[in-house]
């Protein structure tokens, strides 16, 4: 042992020392390159110094020659004070011809903004008739305008060009020293001096020579490249004067130059950036830095091997004295180990066990099924869940597959192709049933799996019976009616509209509104009201139930949808039917109550592509509603005509809506003759509408329309309000104006104080007017009526009833209602010239009225003997035709004025 340990220290010592001697070796040889790299860096600096320092001397060779030829020409011209134009561009031919370098001498002014006009004026009459003064924009101060320029054929253009200059440029011309100028136009430049001429006290003179700097930078190192390897991009501060590398093939904008010079572009720093052959085309052998840096590396590499394998040597020396004790305690580590495995595989068993217990119990007590299939989806185990749910006693022995268990066919073959591949799945859903149950809808789990190299399906099956009938019954209250059990609005569209795309057959559909239901809500409750709707839907069901589709649209409408193959009977006996079974009592409470039923009938033809299932249904609601104007109790089968009817009352209620009254509406005044004839007594407002949409509108039409759509009352108001007008224009203040108004009118909360308030404002009584009602319409709102009437009666406004004789009215009525007069119907008036029943009635009717003490108005005159006629009568006034149409305001005003003409000249005569 104790010549092991002495060995070590031979080994050891060699190895510490190394390393110092190693670090001594590093240092020495990086030094060396360091100071080789810095030598070969210097060197090529040098160089690159005298490459640039011969460029620069060629650029300033060139940019001397400009100078003194500019100094040459300026001496001329100075002994030359009064040289021609003429002579200025044989002067330029001269000096500039024979240059590689298209040059031009250019003569200039030095002027401000106040003296272009002069200068202009000067050179014009000069004979330069074009000579205009170009200055550039958004400068001021001095400017250095171009007066003349050689040669002409070239440089013509350039006369009237002018640049801003500052003062370190006139300083410079002041000093007898060259300047060069960069002009707007792209990379063209002169060099200017003063030219010592006799000044004019408005500006002073300079000379220069023009040429493309681009082009000179072009001649000189244009083949840069080709001649020694290098490029050179040349810069006006931040300007590219030149590059040539002109098809940008190195990217020089990209690197950085090898060295830069500065030089002197007479008063301008021109700077020249030179990029070395090294830089353009890197290359190994010419980086001496990196060749220096691989030798030192090499060098290291050399010393750190023999340094290695000195280590090497000391670290073998230390692996075979480690090797005894590593396998002694590897021995023991095994021997540790082998006990910890045996330890392991005994847990590992007792927990194998354990678990297949737990397995074993919650497969045998788990609630819900669970099965085992072979590869082929025979039943190999199953739980008692899935015995007692799906299997009887018979199948506990016998083998089963899975699909055997499946009531609906296609379920089962999309099962088996399942088996077959292997297929994962979701959830399932199926029907199952066998001999020991009769249908049980299960959700069915599982996956396939690899047991002991066979592969086998393990699954789970849960009773969903009972959540089925639940989401059943869910689907079957979201497309019924809760209070009738009929189909919802919403299914029923649903099945039209199937129908309606689907294949060729012929369908009806019906709408049913049931009248007067309302009433019977209101008076009896809605008890009574949902009841006789349950009555209505079982007599509907009993009807037409075993071959037609019932709804319940909503409130007391229905629709039933019926295929005309089914329909046993014609279609108008059902109707009759249906309608007679709506008729039938029903009791609530021990009384019984009958209403009465509208249906709306529209036939429609399948495959129907032109109507949608919404629309036939709303063609039915329309016949039905033609049925309920027709007196109720009827049906009406819907037409092109009534759709038309229909469309054109929309389009009128839609344009009532944005009615613009004072453009669209006009009044037309009616005069009203006393019994003679002759004088005029009044006026009656009519309405006229003439709309830029629909045209002339009948008030016959948009009336009533307006009373529906609550549009009558600011109707009303604009008249009104257009009659009081036009009543403050008569000449005679007895004259009154006849206004029609509507029931609703009357019944509108505000309608009273706005008409009181419009009288207050202004200067006329409420007796300079009438109001008139239908006949018909006072009698069907009476009782409603009665106290706004009163109340327009007491205040002054004469009542009349317009149209009498066509409504329903009784003497009592008459009695009750505060009436001052009654108008005739025109339709009473056709016939009287006869001595048959139309003038029998109307003497009727007149002494109804002089009974009543009414005043009587007849309308319609259109003949002289009705006229006479009803002069014998008891009838104060007339209204026709024969004596006036309607008028326009201005029309009424020109017959007053014609009539109390013709009265005066009748008092004269």
């Amino acid at each position: 042992m104790s010549r092991v340990k002495k060995w070590d220290k031979v080994f050891q010592a060699p190895a510490k020392f190394g390393g110092w001697v190693y670090g001594i070796y590093l240092c020495v040889i990086c030094y060396v390159g360091f100071e080789f790299n810095a030598h070969f860096k210097q060197r090529t600096h040098h160089h690159l110094e005298q490459h640039v320092s011969q460029y620069q001397s060629r650029l300033s060779d060139q940019l001397q020659r400009f100078a003194h030829l500019l100094y040459s020409i300026e001496a001329y011209l100075r002994a030359r004070s009064d040289i021609t134009p003429e002579q200025f561009y044989h002067l330029a031919q001269s000096q500039l011809a024979g240059l590689d370098l298209e040059l031009s001498l250019e003569s200039y002014a030095i002027i401000d903004s106040h003296q272009v006009s002069h200068l202009e004026q000067q050179y014009q009459s000069l004979g330069f008739f074009d000579f205009k003064v170009r200055l550039p924009d958004g400068a001021n101060g001095l400017y250095l305008t171009t007066l003349k320029a050689a040669p002409v054929s070239e440089f013509g253009h350039l006369l009237g060009t002018a640049v801003a200059v500052t003062d370190p440029f006139i300083q410079r011309l002041g000093n007898n020293e060259l300047q060069a100028l960069k002009w707007p136009q792209a990379q063209r430049w002169s060099v200017v001096i003063e030219q010592f001429v006799t000044l004019t006290p408005e500006s002073q003179r300079a000379l220069g020579i023009g040429f493309q700097l681009n082009h000179l930078l072009e001649g000189l190192f244009g083949q840069l490249y080709q001649t020694s390897g290098h490029h050179m991009r040349v810069f006006a501060g931040e300007q590219l004067l030149f590059t040539s590398d002109w098809q940008d093939q190195f990217h020089l904008a990209d690197k950085s130059a090898g060295i830069t010079a500065e030089i002197d572009f007479f008063g301008t720093s021109v700077s020249m950036h030179l990029y070395t052959q090294p830089q353009l085309a890197p290359s190994l052998l010419h980086n001496a830095t990196l060749i220096i840096a691989i030798v030192t590396l090499i060098a290291a590499a050399l010393g750190l091997m023999v340094l290695m394998q000195v280590r090497y040597l000391t670290v073998r020396h230390e692996t075979i004295n480690n090797l005894v004790e590593e396998r002694t305690a590897s021995l023991a580590q095994a021997n540790q180990q082998i006990q910890h495995e045996s330890n392991k595989r005994l847990t590992a068993l007792q927990q194998h066990i354990v678990a297949e217990r737990k397995y074993k119990s919650l497969f045998v007590n788990s609630s819900e099924g669970l099965f085992v299939l072979d590869k082929q989806g025979v039943l190999v185990d199953t739980n008692p869940a899935f015995k007692v749910l799906l299997l009887g006693e018979e199948h506990a022995s016998s083998r089963l597959a899975l699909s055997d268990l499946m009531l609906d066919g296609d379920v089962a073959a999309k099962w088996k192709e399942m088996v077959a591949q292997r297929q994962p799945h979701d959830e399932l859903e199926w029907l199952a049933g066998s001999s020991q149950t009769s249908g049980v809808w299960v959700r069915q789990t599982g996956s396939w799996i690899c047991h002991s190299h066979e592969v086998i399906y393990e699954g789970r099956i849960t009773d969903i019976t009972a959540l089925k009938l639940f989401n059943e019954q869910l689907q079957y209250k979201a497309q019924h009616d809760s209070l009738t059990d009929l189909l919802n609005r919403q299914t029923f569209l649903q099945l039209v509209e199937t129908n309606r795309s689907g294949g060729p057959g012929e369908y009806i559909l019906l709408y049913l509104d049931l009248d007067r239901f309302k009433l019977i809500n209101d008076t009896l409750g809605h008890l009574a009201g949902d009841k006789l709707l349950i009555e209505f839907a079982a007599r509907m069901r009993e009807l037409v139930g075993s071959f037609a589709d019932i709804a319940r649209l909503g409130g007391d409408e229905f629709a039933i949808l019926i295929s005309v193959n089914n329909l046993s009977i014609p279609l108008e006996l059902l109707l009759e039917d249906i309608l007679t079974a709506i008729r039938l009592p029903f009791e609530y409470e021990g009384t019984t109550h009958t209403v009465s039923g509208s249906v709306g009938v529209r036939r429609f033809t399948a495959p129907c592509l032109n109507y949608e299932a919404e629309k036939l249904l709303h063609d039915a609601d329309v016949a039905m509603y033609e049925a309920k104007k027709r007196g109720k109790n009827d049906y009406h089968i819907f037409t092109s005509a009534i759709a038309t009817e229909a469309s054109r009352r929309l389009q009128v209620e839609r344009e009532l809506q944005t009615l613009d009254m004072d453009q669209e509406l006009s009044l037309r005044f009616q005069p009203i003759c006393c019994s003679s004839g002759v004088n005029v007594v009044g006026f009656e407002a009519l309405v006229r509408w003439h709309s830029p949409t629909l045209g002339i509108v009948s008030p016959a039409e948009f009336i009533p329309i307006a009373e529906e759509c609550a549009q009558i009352v600011k109707l009303g108001q604009w008249v009104f309000q257009n009659a009081i007008r036009f009543k403050q224009q008569l000449p005679d203040d007895n004259m009154f104006v006849s206004v029609n108004v509507s029931p609703i009118q009357l019944q509108h909360k505000g309608f009273m104080s706005w008409l009181l308030h419009q009288f207050e404002q202004s200067e006329y009584r409420p007796d300079h007017f009438k109001i008139e009602l239908t006949e018909s319409a006072m009698m069907t709102e009476e009782n409603s009526l009665i106290a706004p009437l009163q109340k327009l009666h007491d205040l002054g406004f004469g009542i009349y009833i317009d149209d009498f004789g066509t409504g329903y009215s009784s003497l009592s009525r008459l009695n009750v209602l505060p009436v001052d007069g009654v108008k005739i119907d025109r339709a009473f008036i056709n016939g009287i010239e006869g001595a048959g029943k139309p003038r029998q009635l109307i003497e009727a009717i007149c002494a109804m009225a002089k009974s009543f003490n009414l005043t009587v108005t007849a309308e319609g005159i259109e003949q002289l003997a009705q006229l006479q006629i009803l002069s014998t009568l008891y009838c104060q006034q007339m209204q026709g035709y024969f004596m006036s149409k309607p008028l326009c305001d201005f029309e009424a005003l020109q017959l007053l004025h014609h009539h109390e003409a013709k009265k005066i000249l009748i008092e004269v005569s």
